[in-house]
């Protein structure tokens, strides 16, 4: 490994220990809360280094949504290139979901609560760019293969696919919330696991967009652990 190269791997393991630190403080505190003092104590870096390495509080956090999207990517993409049939696709698909959201939590709420509004202006960040690229790409992954799956035919006919995407987009993320928050409460009340109780909801938000003869067939998911 080249000296450059070794620089920038010790930068990017900074960089990450920063941000995961951050990213732990968000979900805490909050990201209006959480000051530069407390990420230099929560990552053990000084002021100076934090500042080396991000202009400002928004800096990290935008790198952090930038992190998210790019494994959401890579991930999503690998779940439709798999080969299986809609249910194994949809299946791998929730168990990314899953992982990203454990994960990226505030990042998650972040994107879900953001206005477009807010990316109307021209003067971006390069790292705000690369955010809404990422979500384009991703939104095109996911498009793709409902695309596909209407083709043939698993898929009812009168689904708009760049639509759909966004529905599946935030009713998954939703009920991950839901899950997460109110979940053990659920379970005890409806005498259910947890994984049946998730089981139940990706089953109930597949169903609707599923053609009526693979509705009524048996829509477990089979989700893998996230």
């Amino acid at each position: 490994m080249g000296r450059e190269n070794k620089k920038e791997t010790i930068a990017a393991l900074h960089r990450s220990r920063i941000m995961k630190a951050a990213e732990a403080l968000f979900c805490e505190k909050g990201f209006d809360q959480t000051t530069i003092d407390d990420i230099s104590k929560a990552s053990e870096y000084s002021r100076r280094t934090i500042y080396a390495y991000y202009e400002r509080k928004e800096d990290i956090l935008h790198h952090i949504i930038e992190q998210g999207l790019e494994t959401l990517k890579k991930e999503l993409s690998a779940a439709v290139d798999h080969g299986g049939n809609v249910i194994e696709t949809y299946a791998k698909i929730c168990t990314v979901m899953c992982r990203y959201q454990r994960d990226y939590p505030h990042a998650v709420s972040v994107i879900n609560g953001v206005s477009s509004a807010s990316f109307d202006s021209g003067d971006l960040s390069q790292t705000v760019r690369n955010i809404l690229t990422l979500g384009t790409d991703i939104n095109g992954i996911l498009t793709a293969w409902i695309e596909e799956e209407k083709k043939r035919g698993t898929v009812r006919k009168d689904v708009v696919p760049e639509l759909t995407v966004y529905v599946l987009w935030s009713s998954l993320t939703a009920f991950l919330t839901l899950a997460d928050t109110k979940g053990p409460f659920i379970c005890r009340q409806c005498s259910v696991s947890q994984d049946a109780f998730l089981e139940y909801g990706f089953q109930q938000i597949f169903r609707s967009i599923l053609d009526e003869k693979m509705g009524a067939q048996n829509c477990r998911t089979g989700r893998e652990d996230a």
